[in-house]
Order: structure tokens, then C-alpha cells, then sequence
């Protein structure tokens, strides 16, 4: 964890609270917390990924639907989900060109 800099004596006003003093255990757990939060997203990321593999796969073989049994015997079904969207698009108004 980086370490922040010491605050400079009388720079607090007399209506602020005085500064946290740091607890070794919970910065342990929060430094931990990130740690678990990265590799979250990370896997997120991969999962992805595996999505946009099976999505090409899909089409390749020109099918909207797959079968097939998860890890724990569970039949499941992998389909094609394609969904119109908009969006708002950026134009220049502001150009003096003729």
C-alpha cells in the first residue's frame, strides 16, 4: 500500500474530525479485497472472451442453437442473442467550413 504523506501540524481546522490512524489488520484485508477484485475481472474478461469464441463458433458452423452438458451433468443450451441497439452519435456543430 502506498503510504500517504504526514499531515503538517496546525493545517486542520478545529470542526474537522483528526485523521484515521491506520489498522495493520484491515489494510491487510483491504489490500487483499483488491487483490480478489482483479482477478474477478480478469476472469470476467476471459469469460468473454470464451462468449465471443462460442458466438463465432456458432455462426461458423451456421447454427443459432448448441446442446451440450455442463460440469455437472446439467444439460444447457448456448444460443445466438441478437439485439438491435442505438446510440447517440457526436456531430460537429461548431465548424466554420462553407
Amino acid at each position: 500500500m502506498a503510504k500517504k504523506q504526514p499531515e503538517l501540524p496546525g493545517t486542520r481546522r478545529d470542526d474537522e474530525a483528526p485523521p484515521q490512524e491506520p489498522i495493520a489488520a484491515l489494510d491487510k484485508l483491504c489490500a487483499e479485497l483488491d487483490k480478489r477484485k482483479g482477478g474477478a475481472i480478469n476472469a470476467a474478461q476471459k469469460v468473454v472472451e470464451t462468449k465471443t469464441s462460442i458466438q463465432a463458433a456458432l455462426r461458423e458452423h451456421k447454427l443459432t442453437s448448441y446442446t451440450y452438458y455442463d460440469a455437472k451433468d446439467v444439460e444447457r443450451e448456448v444460443y445466438l442473442n441478437e439485439a438491435i441497439r442505438t446510440r447517440k452519435v457526436k456531430t460537429d456543430d461548431g465548424g466554420d467550413d462553407e
